[in-house]
Order: C-alpha cells, then structure tokens, then sequence
C-alpha cells in the first residue's frame, strides 16, 4: 500500500486529547513509584534498583513516542494497518524459526524474547498493537457487517492468527486479545446471539484445553497452575506460591497501606515477580485498598476517555481502533488484576503503564499515541 505524501507533512501542534495522555501519565507515576519501591537498593542513586532506573529512563522515551505519534494524522496510522500486520506475523513465524538460538533464547521455557545487541526485546507486545489495527481496518471496511457471521469469523481469524501462535509459549498475552476484537466487533453491531454462540463456543474449547493438558512432564506446569488456582492450599509452596503471597500482601494493607517503601512481605522478599507481574500486590500493601482503588480508578478513566472520543469518530477506522485498543488494555489489565487477587490462575501479563518493563511501557505509549491521532482524527483531516 503506497502512504499519500500529504500524509508524511510536518505536523505543528495540533487540537488532540490530551486528557488521555495525562492520565497515562499518572499511571506510569504510580507504576514508577511501585516499581522503585520493589526493587530498593540503599547503595543505589537515590537508593533507585537498576530496574528503577531503566524504568525511568523507558519512561522518558516512551512519553515522547506517545506525543509525537499522537501528532501524526491518523490517516497515516490506517495506511500501515495492513503492512503492519503482515510484518507482525513475518516477525512471528521468524521467531518461531530462530527459538533457541542467540536471537531468540529460551527463557523460562519461554522463546519470547528477541535479543539485538544490548537490548532484548518482547516483540508481542507490539504484536498485538499491529493486530489492534489490522482488526479495526477490516471492521471499518466497505462491506464489512458485523450482523453477519460470516463476517465475524473474518474478523476473528484476523486477531486470532497472531494469538494462536504466540500462544504455544505465552497464553497469557493471547489471552488480551479477545477482548480486544469482541469490543470492536460488539460496537460495530454484532449480534447478541452471535456473541453468546462465540462464547460457548469458547468456553468449549477451553474445557477441551484444560482436559488434554499433561499431567507429567515439562508442560505439565500449565495443568498445575490450575489446580494451584482450584486448591490453593495444596499448592501454597507450590505453582500457588504467587498467588498466595500477592492476595496475602494485599490484604495485609488494609485501607491505607504500610507507607511507601514499608511493605514488609515486599521488603523481605516474599511477593515473587514483584516489579512486573505481580506489581499491584506492592501498590496493595503499601498504598492499600486506597492506592489500589486509585490505580484502577485512573485506569477506567483512561478508557472513558477512549471510548468519549470513539463515540465522537466519524472515521470508523479511528473509533473501531480507539474501541479496540480500549478492549486491549483494559482486558489485559483485568487479566493482570484477577490473578493479583487470586480470581484466575497465573497468567504472566504485565499491568499496562505500571508494570516494569521497557516493551511493554513503550508499545502502551505508542498505543496511547495512536488512540489520541485517532480520537483527534476529524479535528485534523475535516
């Protein structure tokens, strides 16, 4: 697909939703103080942890990202929708070809990781924002009808495709991609009882998942991971070890928190994966049920925000995105929140903005950036 000149113009400062981006910020604060207050280290600059200080320094890069992504027309964004997403799925199958190598280690009897030079990157990350707008391209079609089933399952391999095949080596970040392209699919007026039929459907193959899992061997840590989640007692010092620590630091801090930087069980050690997946178990024992109603309170005002300015679209690539993108985060934050507190077995997602990682706090923020060009869309291109 060739990009229009008109669409590489120099952009000046443009009318944009800004309210997205302060609210993000407020996120990445809190995540940033949380990931700080994990990783603590007296000999340190300002007793900052490396992980601390590569947060910030990710930070600092990916707000830029954010501002001048959001400054680009969306239209450009929409041209990259279907390149985009075929180099994602070249990127995909080329890890797949290269696990185990030096480009692609195995890490945790994982092969997520792409290594150039210094850095080691999660590419699924990004993935999954290629598969956003790819998704929301097709939604917004001439022709496409979300009445029709037909149309639906279209919809649905095109999200599903990536998700599948990252999902032999991490469930856990395929599993925020249905919520992404149900919303989008659901806004653009897909029948209620094609959505019951997806979910049965769904609920199906899960059971049919769960009953072939093995029960012995190096993959049987799946299986286990359930029963950890179905007996949590049984498997305390176990795969239930996560989950028993985090819901335990959270409910130690009450209403108001043991103060930042006081989180005994985080002091000591005792809330494992604590800077990353398990970050909100932090923010609930040294912030308590307050900061942690805070945190998720920025987070649903975040995706107001998003979803005000889809219903303001009138281009219906940027309001499917914006509806998607929404369903993405929120999904994946709901994921990361319901295995904090115990309601789901242990996934392995990062909570979006706050959660250490420089993948993942740079693809939220071009996230971000996309869904501010897009909620500015016709301001710009009227």
């Amino acid at each position: 697909m060739g990009v229009p000149s008109r669409h590489l113009q120099a952009v000046a400062a443009r009318p944009a939703p800004w309210v997205m981006l302060a609210l993000a910020s407020l996120l990445s604060a809190l995540g940033a103080a949380m990931v700080a207050s994990a990783t603590l280290d007296p000999h340190g600059p300002l007793s900052l942890g490396t992980e601390a200080r590569a947060q910030l320094v990710w930070w600092a890069v990916s707000a830029p990202v954010a501002v001048g992504a959001a400054l680009v027309p969306f239209a450009f964004w929409r041209s990259l929708a279907v390149p985009g997403w075929i180099a994602a799925l070249a990127l995909q199958l080329g890890m797949l070809a290269l696990a185990g190598t030096a480009m692609v280690p195995v890490i945790k009897g994982q092969a997520n990781w792409l290594v150039l030079g210094p850095l080691r990157v999660q590419p699924i990350e990004f993935i999954k924002l290629a598969a956003c707008l790819g998704t929301a391209a097709l939604v917004a079609s001439n022709g496409f009808d979300a009445r029709r089933l037909g149309h639906v399952l279209l919809a649905l391999t095109v999200a599903g495709i990536p998700a599948a095949l990252n999902a032999r080596s991490d469930l856990g970040s395929s599993l925020c991609f249905p919520p992404m392209v149900l919303a989008m699919l659901v806004a653009a007026g897909m029948r209620l009882r094609h959505l019951a039929l997806l979910a049965l459907l769904t609920l199906l193959a899960l059971a049919g998942a769960v009953a072939t899992l093995p029960h012995e061997g190096p993959k049987a840590y799946q299986w286990r991971r359930i029963q950890a989640w179905l007996h949590p007692d049984q498997y305390a010092l176990a795969e239930g070890y996560q989950t028993a620590r985090s819901v335990s630091a959270i409910g130690s801090g009450q209403v108001l928190g043991k103060g930042w930087g006081q989180g005994d069980q985080n002091r000591l050690g005792w809330i494992p994966e604590k800077h990353t997946d398990l970050i909100a178990a932090v923010a609930g024992e040294e912030l308590g049920f307050a900061g942690l109603s805070l945190l998720v309170l920025l987070g649903v005002g975040l995706a107001w925000a998003c979803l005000a300015g889809a219903l303001g679209a009138r281009d219906p690539c940027a309001r499917a995105f914006l509806v998607g993108w929404t369903g993405l985060t929120a999904g994946q934050a709901g994921i990361n929140l319901s295995v904090a507190l115990g309601l789901m077995p242990v996934t392995g997602v990062t909570l979006p903005f706050v959660s250490y990682g420089g993948s993942s706090l740079l693809a939220c923020h071009l996230g971000l950036g996309l869904a501010m060009a897009a909620a500015a869309a016709d301001r710009r291109e009227a």
